[in-house]
């Protein structure tokens, strides 16, 4: 696919990724343009360091829209959205109806409220939607999941996602405390934020029949978001552990798949795929790749069923969310419903 005018609503560092990557990867002669609410992020470098001198709007020759109506009224071709997650819905449901094509940020908004309107007129206008779950085309991680189909471990008897991140350390150049990933109200908690693991158990292994979680602010740290969680993802005939935690120190991400027949590892250090103790590695793999391979498949090789898969994976992520969370109210197994 070939667009000619992009809108961009957002440009904070995730924005400003994708802005990056489809300029390099569109033609010079694509209009871009944006609506910026705050526009509080200044012009980044891609190590996400503030840039010594420029500001995103001439950097990136972009036309400014004063609000959201007239941004859409100019007709973009593609909307990129990467506002705070609860900022998501509005946007996304104006791309729609103005007949645009949409690349959104994880997750598709803080909650299912309205997702199956969106998908409907996304569908039944036959629009091309692709939501950032970009560790999908991470090669080792890919590798992994095709050898998990192909019975190459024999059954799933287990599996693990561990994932350790630092929200304080994420973004030098603004207050860590006002970041939507701490703020209840702009959709934060590390369910959302840190879904991928979530996304991947699901594309793996597909949906599971409940959830168990627990966790909360563990942090130490009076937030108003669970920082800590763990779930566990029933299945038939196994279960999935997957724990988050967005504020710890040390980061790490990894993965365990145990089989009947063997396991696979993953490990972000060193990035290192282990299949029964044969090792795959390459450390010197940059995160902005999966960034990059999700854009050209984007606008290669996209079809109708890529977005009915993507609205499909949109869905059964937030359906996830939506019985870890009630889980962590009842304090028992939730059933995921699907939207």
């Amino acid at each position: 696919m070939s667009f000619s005018r992009v809108l961009f609503i957002g440009l904070g560092g995730a924005g400003q990724r994708h802005l990056r990557i489809l300029r390099r990867r569109l033609p010079d002669s694509t209009v871009f343009s944006a609506y910026r609410r705050t526009a509080a992020t200044p012009l980044l470098n891609p190590d996400f360091s503030v840039a010594a001198s420029g500001c995103v709007e001439a950097e990136h020759r972009l036309t400014l829209y004063p609000s959201l109506e007239a941004a859409f009224a100019a007709g973009p071709e593609l909307t990129v959205i990467s506002t705070p997650t609860a900022c998501h819905r509005e946007p996304l449901m104006m791309a729609a109806a103005a007949g645009s094509a949409v690349l959104v940020e994880k997750p598709w908004a803080e909650s299912l409220d309205g997702f199956t309107v969106f998908r409907d007129r996304m569908l039944d206008r036959k629009l091309a939607f692709q939501i950032s779950f970009q560790r999908r085309y991470h090669p080792l991680i890919a590798q992994a999941r095709a050898l998990v189909a192909d019975g190459a471990i024999g059954r799933p008897m287990a599996a693990t996602f561990t994932v350790f991140s630092h929200v304080p350390s994420w973004h030098p150049y603004e207050d860590w405390r006002q970041l939507y990933a701490v703020r209840g109200d702009l959709g934060g908690g590390v369910l959302l934020t840190e879904i991928h693991e979530i996304d991947l158990a699901y594309w793996m292994f597909g949906v599971p029949e409940a959830v168990f979680c627990s966790g909360g602010n563990r942090c130490g740290e009076p937030l108003e978001i669970e920082d800590t969680v763990q779930l566990t993802l029933l299945y038939p005939s196994f279960s999935a552990q997957i724990t988050l935690c967005f504020m710890h120190a040390r980061p790490s991400r990894r993965f365990h798949i145990a089989g009947s027949g063997g396991d696979i590892v993953w490990d972000a250090d060193g990035n290192r795929l282990t299949v029964d103790g044969r090792v795959t590695a390459d450390p010197a793999y940059a995160n902005d790749s999966m960034f990059d391979a999700q854009a050209a498949h984007f606008l290669e090789d996209w079809n109708h069923d890529d977005s009915r898969r993507a609205l499909e994976s949109a869905g059964a992520s937030l359906a996830i969310v939506a019985a870890a969370r009630g889980s962590l109210i009842s304090g028992r197994a939730e059933p995921v419903v699907l939207p």
